[in-house]
């Protein structure tokens, strides 16, 4: 996989092998947290640290605050950046490298935060749904084949999370 900036404000994500596009193209699925609470914690933590040392009401009352009112945004926002991310996974296309089938397609620059958004949320959503290490990098050597494949999706995600925030958001 490689990130080339173009000169109209998008970056082309070329070289992606079909392995990549496939994984990329499961983005939206694996990034829901139906089932798995865990990861819906983590993605829509409580506002009130365990060790806050609140009344029981009030910690009650902020939690449902927090449930009405913040929550359904953040739903939203997860929303519109799986459906942004979506709709530019839509317009690979597939070229040739050395012979080799390959994708490649644009991402708009003002796109990067929606793609973060999404591969960080799938990350933690696999992460949580199949019991993966801790840190990046670890293999756990488990033999079953879903959490291997699992495993080498949320470091496709990783990588390419990466390559984002170096190249395209975190310009000096």
């Amino acid at each position: 996989m490689e990130l080339i900036k173009n000169d109209d404000s998008t970056w082309t994500l070329s070289k992606v092998s079909e392995l990549e596009h496939l994984m990329l193209s499961r983005l939206p699925e694996s990034a829901d947290s139906t089932g798995c609470e865990e990861a819906g914690d983590r993605l829509f933590p409580s506002p009130i640290s365990p060790g806050a040392g609140l009344e029981s009401e009030k910690r009650s009352s902020a939690d449902s605050d927090w449930k009405e009112y913040i929550e359904p945004e953040l739903r939203v926002n997860f929303r519109d950046s799986l459906k942004i991310v979506a709709d530019d996974l839509g317009k690979a296309r597939m070229s040739m490298d050395e012979e080799v089938n390959c994708y490649e397609f644009n991402i708009p620059t003002a796109h990067a935060d929606h793609w973060c958004s999404a591969l960080n949320q799938a990350r933690i959503v696999i992460h949580y749904r199949y019991n993966l290490p801790d840190e990046d990098g670890v293999l756990d050597m488990d033999p079953n084949p879903e959490k291997w494949m699992a495993t080498l999706q949320s470091e496709i995600y990783g990588m390419l999370m990466e390559f984002l925030i170096k190249k395209v958001l975190w310009v000096a």
